[in-house]
């Protein structure tokens, strides 16, 4: 099942994102906010403009890249900025998606 497809495929209220900022130092969660480690792994990334390029065609672009290559997706994809892309329009200029892999 591809990105954008079993993403629609999801009823609106039961659809959940995630949303992570970098902590240099030390930190302690509190109330729902979590501390995660995303931890060292082999991922494909794209890095595009939503403003320029439809994210349907840039996931539909890894998705067609791992029909081909001797990975598989091992968890599920996540979009990174460099900064809040909700107030800075530089950091919402380079959206950069990776999907992590492993050996199929």
């Amino acid at each position: 099942m591809g990105f954008i497809d079993e993403w629609k495929k999801v009823p609106d209220k039961q659809r959940r994102s995630m949303a992570c900022l970098e902590i240099k130092g030390k930190a302690v969660p509190e109330g729902n906010v979590q501390i995660m480690t995303i931890p060292r792994q082999k991922v494909v990334s794209l890095t595009f403009d939503p403003d320029k390029t439809s994210a349907d065609v840039v996931y539909y672009a890894l998705e067609s890249w791992l029909e081909y290559c001797p990975y598989k997706q091992a968890a599920r994809s996540r979009e990174m900025y460099n900064g809040s892309p909700w107030t800075n329009p530089r950091a919402w200029a380079n959206c950069e998606v990776q999907v992590p892999l492993k050996r199929k």
